[in-house]
């Protein structure tokens, strides 16, 4: 009960940051799956399957995956942006074509906190949802929309309990740096997307329990001083919105190599942390065109270069597609209407084995090329 009335809350923020402008009611639409060349439908009366109105929503265009990540207590779906979208229409579908909730966001975001409650799944039962995002230009609306069509990779699973994923709001992604005898910090906010910014406690813990290190942020990093080289700390990363804790050991290696107070050994190798990992790109874009796709991403510090993983549906795992030391790729030869699932990490290079280390990689980016509509004149 306690944490249903902290998603609730964080739900009335995110709205607001959100500009939700309303619901749509239930069975208002037709509902259509594509699944390869096959297709699963609900017709409306005035509908069939074989003559789809001309209001129809193109799959390949404006509909988007919306990617599902679960929390105890509620799901954040995000998407790919559309460069033209005005506001974003974010359908919840049953199997049977039935739409749960409607949420509009604006073009400002490209993600969504959606409650539990809202699914309404029995006890000790699980139910399967489509998430559907049509992208609205500027004066566009959905009312007027009879049929949309989810991909079938939209698909997903709710569970009655789902006590068993992490609490919404903690840091995710931890990563540590050792530069210059400090000791940087940096994780993932779940919530980034929301126009009010979480507000974070950071302490340090010695091996004795005293506390080292504190300072509360609003920004998803802190610098650290004062360690002792060797010493095991544990780090507690503590979102004041959500009360949502995370707690990390760490073994703190220093870089710095004294000849004498006061100066470094310039001829020594620096040393990293053994749980060091470079963090994932915080940003990623992907641009569609015909029968290729874009991908562009913030860069990171230290990064040697970069690792595109593409998803084999054969394998169901993510393969190398392409190492780069670009921040932007283009992938051609791809089919027209299919969507293609990728993530990125970035790289460090080790001069003496030759081997790259991935660091932590980004979430899952789904796109589908499209060819460019034509223009009236």
């Amino acid at each position: 009960m306690k944490y249903t009335m902290k998603i609730t809350a964080a739900l009335m923020a995110a709205a607001m940051s959100f500009s939700v402008l309303g619901a749509a009611s239930a069975g208002a639409v037709e509902f259509t799956v594509i699944d390869g060349g096959n297709t699963t439908s609900t017709p409306s009366n005035n509908t069939s399957n074989n003559n789809p109105p001309s209001n129809t929503v193109n799959s390949s265009t404006i509909v988007q995956n919306a990617v599902p990540e679960f929390f105890n207590g509620c799901i954040k779906f995000t998407w790919t942006e559309v460069p033209s979208a005005a506001n974003y229409a974010v359908k919840i579908c049953s199997t049977d074509g039935t739409v749960v909730k409607t949420y509009y966001v604006s073009n400002k975001y490209t993600a969504v906190l959606v409650p539990e409650t809202v699914f309404a799944v029995e006890h000790n039962t699980t139910k399967d949802f489509y998430a559907c995002v049509i992208a609205l230009k500027k004066g566009e609306t959905d009312n007027a929309v009879k049929t949309f069509y989810a991909p079938s990779a939209s698909k997903f699973t709710v569970k009655s309990d789902m006590s068993e994923y992490p609490e919404y709001g903690a840091a995710q992604n931890v990563a540590f740096l050792v530069k210059d005898g400090k000791l940087l910090i940096g994780w993932k906010n779940p919530n980034d997307f929301a126009e009010k910014k979480d507000i974070f406690s950071v302490s340090v813990c010695d091996q004795s329990g005293k506390t080292v290190f504190s300072q509360s942020i609003k920004a998803c990093n802190v610098e650290v001083k004062g360690l002792k080289d060797g010493q095991t700390y544990t780090v507690k990363i503590y979102n004041k919105s959500f009360s949502a804790m995370t707690s990390v050991q760490y073994k703190f290696v220093s870089d710095v190599v004294a000849k004498t107070p006061g100066q470094s050994n310039a001829e020594a190798s620096p040393q990293k942390g053994s749980e060091y990992k470079l963090p994932a790109p915080l940003s990623i874009n992907v641009k569609s065109g015909d029968g290729k796709l874009t991908l562009s991403w913030s860069s990171v510090d230290e990064a040697y270069a970069y690792r595109i993983y593409m998803y084999d549906a054969s394998t169901k795992k993510y393969k190398t597609y392409k190492t780069t030391k670009s921040t932007k790729y283009t992938i051609k030869g791809l089919s027209n209407g299919k969507s293609y699932k990728f993530k990125i990490a970035a790289l460090r290079y080790d001069t003496n084995t030759k081997k790259y280390t991935p660091g932590k990689a980004t979430r899952t980016i789904t796109a589908t090329p499209a060819k460019p509509a034509k223009s009236k004149h």
